[in-house]
């Protein structure tokens, strides 16, 4: 409202000023006498102009432009948004968040290039990040599968280029990271995936959210590495499961289980329950396309099979049924020639969160 109203002000106040600017001839309307203007009139004569009279005339006609250009400035301003009196509040906030920035840097980076880009965060106000999950912005000139790679995209934090930080120094504020997103084409059709897309998608919809995620003790690239992508695509890390979880006939639905073939023994009272396990590309593979694979990076599938009524899972060379009183634990002795081994209920019990 007070916009408008300030609009209307202007332009009332411009029209004034159009009028007590009218050149002479534009007074003498569509007569065809002469007009007399300064350059013709030896004499100063109010017919001129009612107070401007010889080399006033310029003077005043000078300050009287100046005056219609502010006036127009402001109308300007008030239409298009462009920088008026707050201008130096924006400037402000453009520094402050200058000084916000975190930058962590690949370590595929070249050294001098990587010294250069530190000199300029320095200069800039930001500071350099210690680990993905601290910083604001990641930056790469090429796609690695690394696990501050990964960690990026799983937060949907800006991969860029080291040009971001370049331009960024040119012009002493921050410069919008669209236009630096990373692109590495060959690695984008070996993946098969677009880097700005994943980015987009992971801001949107986190990967895991609300699920659990249990990695048994031999999955690569290792369960501290593991649990911390999972924490960073919203997902819940676990160790151990509780003995009511392995007591009940199913598995819980937001249960995932990421294992390898070397945890095929502790994965078995999973199968027998009919839940499904995954490798860890299940979910390296998932953070960098953001989307989950799941037949794709399933393991252990055919040692399992399903009748109406009975899970057969294989031991040895032969698949036996799970029914009739026959437990992991004895399933397990008896695949290991009736030695005695942990059962899954004692590996994962008590239920704890990965740090």
């Amino acid at each position: 409202m007070m916009r408008k109203q300030m609009m209307r002000h202007l332009l009332k106040a411009l029209k004034q000023y159009s009028k007590a600017e009218a050149s002479p001839r534009e007074r003498c309307g569509t007569s065809s006498s002469a007009c007399v203007t300064p350059a013709t009139c030896t004499t100063p004569i109010n017919n001129v102009s009612p107070i401007c009279m010889g080399d006033e005339y310029h003077k005043q006609s000078c300050r009287k432009n100046l005056s219609r250009f502010s006036l127009i400035r402001e109308i300007n301003n008030l239409v298009t948004g462009s920088p008026g009196p707050y201008s130096g509040m924006k400037d402000s906030r453009k520094r402050k968040d200058i000084t916000n920035i975190k930058v962590l840097f690949s370590q595929h980076l070249d050294v001098d290039v990587t010294k250069q880009q530190k000199r300029i965060l320095a200069r800039l106000g930001g500071a350099v990040a210690s680990s993905m999950s601290d910083a604001t912005h990641f930056v790469a000139d090429e796609f690695v599968r690394t696990r501050n790679m990964l960690e990026a995209i799983a937060y949907g934090k800006p991969v860029v280029t080291h040009l971001w930080l370049e331009s960024c120094g040119q012009a002493s504020c921050l410069i919008d990271e669209k236009s630096y997103i990373l692109r590495d084409a060959k690695k984008e059709r070996e993946f098969g995936f677009s880097l700005p897309v994943s980015l987009s998608r992971a801001c949107q919809h986190p990967l895991l959210q609300g699920q659990k995620v249990l990695v048994t003790p031999n999955t690569k690239p290792g369960k501290d590495i593991l649990a911390n992508l999972v924490k960073a695509v919203c997902g819940l890390a676990v160790e151990r499961l509780g003995r009511s979880v392995l007591k009940d006939e199913r598995l819980p639905d937001d249960l995932l289980i990421l294992s390898c073939e070397e945890d095929y023994d502790i994965c078995v009272p999973f199968l027998e329950k009919g839940g499904a396990v995954y490798s860890s590309e299940l979910l390296l593979n998932g953070i960098v396309k953001q989307k989950l694979e799941y037949e794709r990076h399933r393991l252990f599938a055919d040692h399992v099979k399903r009748t109406r009524s009975t899970i057969w899972v294989k031991k040895k060379d032969q698949y036996l049924p799970t029914e009739g009183g026959k437990t992991g634990r004895d399933n397990v002795a008896q695949r290991r020639g009736g030695s005695q081994v942990k059962p899954a209920r004692e590996l994962y019990e008590p239920a704890r969160v990965l740090a």
